[in-house]
């Protein structure tokens, strides 16, 4: 069984290839530069951070501070299928169809016409699954144009950790929830550009099999109709991390948080969680189009 968060990148409408303004190149290649990590109390407290809730008064929206780590990004353009989602929770699809049929700024036509074709891509990789549960979707946009989207997430993360994962499946699937989690669950974002290839802010994600448990610590989440952990993890060196250039309309990046064979032995599953982050490539033209 999987749930699925659909995370969309920029807004509708889409661009019509046809009809495309000329600017300078994608950036491409290996880089090494900056990523931004939590810094946790050191006063053993809670980190925390509030989300589309106000904290109470007097109270912080959240006790993390962003602190820049120099980190290696591999870029997977031309090794798409050097990585998949049981090695490194990471997986590239191509030819995926483009979403142009969808108005995404209407909730109904996203359901409607964008869910479906998301569930086909995901069974291209997971034919097997019992059932497949879109529970949210995202929109993210730097430049809060036509409407404010929530910007990219520029702190590495991971949405959920396996406790919250569990909580997910009984809160959004609560009659089937008991007999689903006694077998293999998995919590996968889909993530797809909505208007052509991404030269702003691109998607770093970690491999799975490269990021201990003890690198990812707990940060208490608080939304606006619950709370629920979400994991925030520290830089080692052994990590491996990388980012798809120009990741575009026809091309789906997978990025799993959570996979219950991950804690099982003799899976093959390795790890189960891809830590991810947004970042600033330095190498962005200065005429490319906003993410």
């Amino acid at each position: 069984m999987a749930i699925a968060e659909v995370q969309s990148q920029s807004s509708t409408p889409s661009r019509d290839p046809e009809n495309e303004v000329t600017v300078s190149p994608i950036p491409q290649g290996d880089i090494k530069t900056p990523l931004m990590f939590a810094k946790l109390p050191e006063s053993g407290e809670q980190a925390y951070i509030y989300i589309k809730k106000a904290p109470p008064a007097g109270v912080p929206f959240t006790n993390i501070q962003p602190m820049p780590v120099m980190v290696h990004l591999h870029d997977l353009r031309g090794k798409e299928s050097c990585v998949n989602l049981d090695d490194d929770s990471l997986e590239v699809l191509l030819k995926v169809p483009r979403p142009v049929s969808t108005n995404f700024d209407d909730e109904d036509s996203i359901k409607r016409t964008y869910y479906p074709e998301v569930e086909r891509q995901l069974r291209r990789v997971i034919p097997n699954a019992s059932k497949i549960h879109i529970f949210r979707h995202g929109i993210r946009h730097t430049k809060n144009n036509p409407k404010p989207y929530n910007p990219p997430a520029l702190i590495a993360h991971v949405d959920h950790t396996p406790t919250s994962v569990v909580q997910r499946v009984k809160r959004h699937l609560p009659d089937e929830a008991d007999s689903l989690l006694k077998g293999r669950y998995r919590l996968i974002h889909f993530w797809q550009s909505l208007a052509g290839p991404v030269y702003d802010t691109p998607l770093a994600i970690a491999s799975s099999s490269t990021v201990r448990d003890e690198d990812i610590k707990t940060v208490l989440t608080h939304l606006e109709d619950f709370d629920e952990e979400t994991g925030s993890p520290v830089f080692n060196e052994g990590q491996k991390w990388y980012y798809l250039s120009g990741a575009d309309s026809d091309e789906a990046i997978l990025h799993q948080i959570w996979d219950s064979d991950a804690h099982k032995e003799g899976s093959g599953v390795k790890g189960g969680r891809a830590v991810h982050s947004a970042f600033k490539d330095p190498r962005t033209p200065a005429d490319a189009p906003a993410r």
